[in-house]
C-alpha cells in the first residue's frame, strides 16, 4: 500500500477506532476541570475472575470447625510453619498476604468476610454478570453498576473511568465513556511512522463540527494529548514501590500512574484471572496467586504513598467456594467470598460485616459460607461515601441498605 493510499483509508475510515479508545469514545482525561467540584477521590475496583476462596483470604482459625472441614488443606496457625498472619486472635491473613499486614495494622485495611448474594448462582460466567451488572439473577439488565455510579456522580459531565483490559468489562456497560486499554501506551493513534501528520489530519476532520461525534472527536485527540504528555507515563513507581508480573500488577501500577499524573480519574477496574477456580490442588494455585495479589496491593498503597487518602481499593470475586475440602485436595463452588476494602477513610483493622460461623447448623445448605452481607449494600456504601453518589437508583429493583461499615 501506497503513502497516499493509506493516508485515504486512514481519513475515510479511522474516525475515533484511529486512538485506540473502545466503543464508546473516552473523554476521561480532558474533563478534570470540570469534575473539580466533585473532589478528586477514585474507586479502584480488583476483581478475581474465578471464585477466590474467602476461607484462604481471611482465615478463621480460632474456630476449631475450620481445621474440621478443610483437612489437609487447612492453613497452619500463627506461629507455625507457614501459618497464616495473625489479625484479632481469631482471623488471620493468608502467608502471601502478609504485606498487607502493615496496612491493617495502619487501619487502612478491612475485611468483610461473607459477601454474596444466593441469587448469583453457581455458574462462573452467570455470577460475573450478575455481580457486575448489580442485578442477581436476572439477565436482561443493559448496564454495569460502574457505568450506573458514572452518570450519578455529582459534577458537571463526571465520566472519568478506565479499564485494563482487552475489551469493556461488563461493570462499564452502558452509555458513559471509558477508557479501555491493556496498556496505557496503547491510547494512542495509530498510524506507524506518521503520527504527527495523522493527528493534524484528524484534528482537521473534528475542527469544526457542532454535533456529540465532532465534539466527542476533539475531546478524545485532547486525551490523546493529556495522556501521552502525563509525567508519570513512563516514570518508575513511586516511594521505592514494586510490583509483580500479571494483571493485577500491570493494571494497579498503571492506576497508581494516572492518579498520580493529576488527571482526575474517578474509576478505575483492574480484572484479574488466574487459578483461582481450585477444584484440586488449592494449596500450590493459592500460594501463588494470593502471593501475587497481596505483593501488588502491598505495591500499589506505597506507590501512591498519601494519594491513598483519596482511594478505596475494592477486592471481590463472584463467590467463595466450599466451606469442606473435596477429594482433590481442593474445593468447589460456594456463596459467600471474602472482599478486602483499602485505603483513604477506611475502618481499617477490623473484620466487619457480621461472621455466621462455620459450624453444621450456621453453614448455607449444609456445604458453604453463608452470606451475611449483600454485596450491593456494600458496593453502594463506598460509592455513597467515598464518591458522593446517590445509591437510591444504582440497584434496579434493591433499595441498598446501610452497608457494613467499611467507610467513616
Amino acid at each position: 500500500m501506497t503513502w497516499d493510499t493509506s493516508r485515504r483509508v486512514f481519513l475515510r475510515g479511522a474516525g475515533l477506532a484511529a486512538v485506540g479508545v473502545g466503543f464508546h469514545p473516552s473523554s476521561l482525561l480532558v474533563r478534570t476541570a470540570q469534575a473539580a467540584g466533585a473532589g478528586p477521590r477514585a474507586l479502584v475496583h480488583v476483581f478475581i475472575r474465578g471464585g477466590l476462596d474467602g476461607l484462604s483470604v481471611a482465615v478463621p482459625y480460632g474456630e476449631a470447625e475450620y481445621y474440621n472441614l478443610r483437612g489437609a488443606i487447612a492453613l497452619p496457625r500463627p506461629g507455625q510453619a507457614g501459618g497464616v498472619v495473625n489479625l484479632d486472635g481469631t482471623f488471620g491473613l493468608h502467608p502471601g498476604l502478609a504485606p498487607l499486614k502493615a496496612l491493617w495494622d495502619a487501619g487502612r485495611l478491612a475485611i468483610v468476610p461473607a459477601v454474596g448474594n444466593y441469587g448469583l448462582t453457581r455458574s462462573h460466567f452467570d455470577a460475573q454478570d450478575f455481580m457486575e451488572t448489580g442485578t442477581p439473577g436476572e439477565r436482561t439488565t443493559a448496564t454495569g453498576w460502574l457505568d450506573r455510579v458514572l452518570k450519578s456522580l455529582p459534577g458537571s459531565s463526571v465520566t472519568e473511568a478506565a479499564a485494563f483490559q482487552s475489551q469493556m468489562p461488563r461493570s462499564f456497560l452502558g452509555p458513559e465513556p471509558v477508557l479501555v486499554a491493556q496498556t496505557l501506551q496503547s491510547f494512542d493513534i495509530r498510524a506507524r511512522n506518521w503520527r504527527a501528520e495523522a493527528e493534524s489530519l484528524l484534528r482537521a476532520m473534528y475542527a469544526h463540527g457542532t454535533s456529540d461525534v465532532y465534539r466527542v472527536g476533539r475531546e478524545t485527540l485532547d486525551a490523546v494529548q493529556a495522556l501521552l504528555t502525563m509525567p508519570t507515563l513512563n516514570a518508575a513507581p513511586a516511594n521505592g514501590a514494586s510490583y509483580p508480573d500479571g494483571a493485577i500488577g500491570s493494571g494497579l501500577r498503571q492506576t497508581a500512574q494516572i492518579i498520580r499524573g493529576g488527571l482526575g480519574t474517578r474509576c478505575f477496574f483492574v480484572s484479574v484471572s488466574g487459578q483461582f477456580d481450585t477444584h484440586s490442588g488449592q494449596l500450590a494455585s493459592h500460594d501463588l496467586e494470593l502471593t501475587r495479589i497481596g505483593a501488588a496491593l502491598a505495591g500499589f498503597a506505597q506507590d501512591l504513598g498519601a494519594l491513598l487518602d483519596d482511594v478505596v481499593v475494592l477486592v471481590s470475586t463472584e463467590f467463595g467456594r466450599t466451606a469442606a475440602v473435596n477429594g482433590a485436595a481442593g474445593t468447589d463452588h460456594g456463596s459467600a467470598h471474602c472482599s478486602l476494602v483499602m485505603g483513604g477513610g477506611v475502618r481499617g483493622g477490623r473484620i466487619l460485616g457480621g461472621w455466621p460461623g462455620l459450624s453444621p447448623g450456621r453453614l448455607h445448605e449444609g456445604r458453604e459460607l453463608a452470606v451475611t452481607t449483600d454485596y450491593r449494600d456494600l458496593f453502594a456504601e463506598i460509592a455513597r461515601k467515598h464518591l458522593g453518589v446517590d445509591t437510591a437508583q444504582l440497584f434496579p429493583g434493591y433499595t441498598p441498605g446501610p452497608g457494613p461499615g467499611v467507610l467513616a
